[in-house]
C-alpha cells in the first residue's frame, strides 16, 4: 500500500496526493501536534503501533480478544533505549449499558519489540475503540487506536437455528414417504 496524503482547503476542496512511499502506522499524522508531544517524529525513531492483524476492522465475540502491538525504539548508542515503556490499552465502549464503558489494562515493558495484551469483550451488541498508549522514561507519549464491533453478527447463528430443524424434517419426510400403492390416511369421521 502506498501512503496517501489528503489535504482539505478553506473553500471546501479536497485533494488526494499519492506517494511511492509504503504505508506504515507510525507515519500517520492525525493532527498537527501528535498528542502531548507537539511534533515528535515517530517513524524509525520511537513510538508504538498496533499490528495490521489486530487493527483490521472486525467483529469480536467470546470472552476475550488479543491486541498485538509493537514498541519501536531506535535511539542510537549514547542514549540507549528509553525503557521502561509503560503501555496502557484502553477499550472505550460508550454503548456498554451492562458494565464498564472504559476498560483499562496496564503493563510495563523493558525491551522494544512485538507484544500482546489480552482484553475482555463486552456482553452487549455495540461498537468500541481500542486506544494503545505508551509513555517512555522521559515522559514522551505515543498512541495508536483502531475501532471494532462486538457481537454484531449474531444473526448468522440464528439463521442456522431456524434452517437446520426445517431441513431435518423435510429430509425425514422424503425418506419415510408413503409407498406408491398405499392409500393416504383419512381423518374424517365417516366410517362407511
Amino acid at each position: 500500500d502506498d501512503l496517501d496524503l489528503i489535504v482539505t482547503t478553506m473553500n471546501g476542496n479536497v485533494f488526494c496526493f499519492s506517494t511511492p512511499s509504503p504505508h506504515h502506522p507510525l507515519k500517520e499524522w492525525r493532527s498537527s501536534n501528535q498528542g502531548r508531544n507537539n511534533a515528535a517524529y515517530r517513524y524509525n525513531r520511537e513510538g508504538i503501533y498496533v499490528k495490521h492483524g489486530s487493527r483490521t476492522f472486525r467483529d469480536e465475540e467470546g470472552k476475550h480478544f488479543w491486541v498485538e502491538f509493537e514498541i519501536v525504539d531506535k535511539y542510537r548508542v549514547p542514549y540507549g533505549n528509553q525503557a521502561p515503556y509503560n503501555v496502557t490499552v484502553t477499550l472505550l465502549v460508550p454503548g456498554n449499558y451492562q458494565g464498564e464503558r472504559r476498560i483499562v489494562v496496564n503493563a510495563a515493558y523493558n525491551e522494544p519489540g512485538k507484544q500482546r495484551m489480552k482484553l475482555p469483550t463486552v456482553p452487549v451488541r455495540t461498537t468500541g475503540t481500542v486506544l494503545v498508549e505508551m509513555v517512555d522514561k522521559n515522559g514522551f507519549y505515543f498512541s495508536d487506536e483502531f475501532s471494532l464491533t462486538f457481537h454484531m453478527h449474531y444473526y448468522k447463528l440464528l439463521k442456522w437455528l431456524v434452517l437446520l430443524p426445517m431441513l431435518g424434517m423435510f429430509s425425514v419426510l422424503v425418506i419415510l414417504r408413503p409407498q406408491e400403492g398405499a392409500p393416504l390416511p383419512s381423518f374424517s369421521r365417516n366410517i362407511d
